[in-house]
């Protein structure tokens, strides 16, 4: 890969340890990926949750912040494992909690922006179409290039703190418009969708979609961009995707035709027993949960409302908790609302800050978790230590409340 004479300085320790150490993890990567050169960045979002990082995550962070590193472009960060103001009253054991902090304080000294979450777009980290990012989220990285229109590779863990340090990520991917093409189409079943439709579609398409770029032809009439944010989520759990093109949405594929190119694509009909059989597969027992978790992706205050309308005059049954995982942005407006005293009246919690896919949800004492995220039901049946159900969100409510 290609480096100007000022990165090579870099690379030669002119600029410190900190910045030394961030060209060193670009060159390597992009000569790996076979980048030609390295080209400015807009924003960065970057990992710095304990589960997925371990004790050699925490070293790379206190590395980078203890040798001078410092941000150089804004940066925001995706969830932690922990409810950071609340994680004792959540059951995480202390010592956990104490290497989670240990990322977080190094974080803040890098100068991040204290976002924790996994939704930048829906809170404050919201790019011009066109412009080059680094985002480590896959899921935001979906929703990046699929909705915003902006270019970014599913950073991975230490290359995304290298591009937030030097502002700075390998040319390849999805940054290149020629990988950016359809290779293949989808078609939604007709008739209306619900909750769970939405993101068992977007894991069929993940699955079955390998490396190539899918479009999704006939999307479902009213549509939302929430609704659009757990697609994309389910998708990239599901599969190495970064980007779908969602026919009449995303920008440049006002058509079929101009999304593919204008090449002839494979076609794929997804009828409703496909749907259907997801839910099969993302099933693990028919047990009782003790946990309801929402909010893989982090739950909007608009879907919060929806949660608090579904729990008006119930009562969580003895024995479940519920956690609605959200941004502390979107906490704050769903307490000025109202709408946080109304989950909470029905027995629920909100979780600020973190997110079940990066929780120790063992250590916390759960074994059998429900969700309506295809997203977090692949995380735990991948990590087994859980056991997994799958259902839509009002019948989750109607099964764990009175």
């Amino acid at each position: 890969m290609h480096l100007d004479s000022a990165q090579e300085k870099l690379l030669r320790g002119e600029g410190g340890e900190a910045r030394q150490l961030a060209m060193e993890i670009l060159a390597k990567v992009g000569d790996t990926v076979g980048a030609g050169s390295l080209v400015p960045i807009k924003s960065a979002h970057v990992q710095a949750d304990y589960v997925g990082l371990h004790d050699s995550g925490i070293e790379l962070f206190e590395r980078f912040s203890d040798s001078g590193g410092s941000f150089g472009v804004p940066t925001t960060v995706n969830p932690a494992s922990i409810d950071l103001d609340r994680w004792e009253s959540f059951g995480v054991p202390a010592g956990f909690a104490r290497k989670q902090n240990r990322i977080c304080k190094a974080y803040n000294k890098l100068g991040g922006i204290h976002s924790w979450t996994c939704v930048p777009y829906q809170v404050c980290n919201f790019p011009k179409a066109g412009e080059t990012v680094a985002w480590a989220e896959p899921s935001s990285v979906v929703f990046a290039n699929s909705i915003i229109g902006c270019r970014t590779n599913r950073a991975m863990a230490g290359l995304d703190v290298a591009s937030a340090i030097l502002g700075l990520t390998p040319r390849f991917g999805m940054l290149l418009e020629e990988e950016r093409v359809a290779k293949v189409v989808f078609t939604a079943p007709s008739g209306s969708f619900s909750d769970l439709d939405y993101r068992s579609l977007g894991y069929l398409i993940g699955k079955s979609a390998g490396s190539g770029v899918p479009a999704l032809d006939d999307t479902p009439r009213g549509v939302t961009s929430d609704d659009l944010k757990h697609l994309g989520a389910a998708a990239a759990s599901a599969g190495p995707l970064a980007m779908i093109h969602y026919v009449g949405i995303t920008s440049g594929s006002s058509s079929l035709e101009k999304a593919a190119g204008g090449e002839q694509i494979e076609r794929v009909d997804v009828s409703r027993s496909d749907l259907e059989a997801v839910g099969s597969e993302l099933n693990q027992t028919e047990e009782t949960p003790d946990l309801v978790a929402l909010g893989a992706p982090h739950l909007s205050v608009s879907e919060l409302g929806s949660l608090a309308r579904l729990l008006e005059g119930r009562k969580m049954k003895r024995g479940i908790d519920l956690f609605a995982y959200t941004s502390g942005q979107a906490q704050e407006m769903a307490s000025r609302a109202g709408i946080r005293a109304d989950i909470e009246a029905a027995g629920g919690r909100l979780a600020r800050g973190t997110d079940a896919d990066v929780s120790p949800l063992k250590a916390m004492g759960f074994h059998v978790v429900l969700t309506n995220s295809a997203l977090l039901a692949e995380t735990l049946m991948a990590e087994g230590m859980v056991k997994v159900r799958y259902a839509s969100l009002r019948d989750i409510i109607g099964e764990v409340s009175t």
